[in-house]
């Protein structure tokens, strides 16, 4: 029988796991601040002052936002469905996330546990499920998953 992770282990990961995609965020706004907007800026010139501002934030902002969420899905829901089961994270921590049969989960299924897990960090109150005897958080309640050691043999 698998052994449910606990609330500090997961945390953990969690941490890791965020530390990852803000290396990567990191990595865009430095592109976008001394690359992309230094173009922009270039051609300002032939702008108005509203024109300028607007074009900062729509060719600016936005797109590195919606580049930097889209690497955060991917992230989770490719690496959580694949052969490890686990984000970086969790890999690293020795946990995987399988359903509630002890199988890995499909693309579909972590892409949707992604959303629930976005959820979870809203309300915080998810996460602090996991503290709990059942050792599930809400994104676990309502995508019919769980996260358990990877040896199956720990005591």
């Amino acid at each position: 029988m698998e052994k449910p992770a606990g609330f500090w282990i997961r945390a953990a990961a969690s941490i890791i796991d965020v530390f990852i995609i803000a290396i990567f965020s990191f990595i865009m706004i430095f592109i976008n601040t001394f690359i992309v907007l230094p173009l922009i800026d270039a051609a300002g010139t032939h702008m108005s002052e509203a024109q300028y501002e607007f074009f900062m934030l729509i060719i600016g902002t936005i797109p590195v936002l919606a580049i930097i969420f889209i690497f955060a899905i991917l992230y989770y829901s490719l690496l959580t469905s694949s052969n490890m089961q686990a984000a970086l994270g969790k890999k690293l921590m020795g946990i995987i996330v399988v359903n509630q049969h002890g199988e890995r989960i499909s693309f579909w299924h972590s892409f949707g546990r992604f959303f629930a897990y976005t959820l979870s960090k809203i309300l915080y109150i998810g996460f602090i499920m996991a503290a709990f005897p059942s050792k599930l958080a809400l994104h676990d309640y309502i995508c019919g998953t769980k996260v358990v050691y990877k040896n199956k043999y720990l005591d």
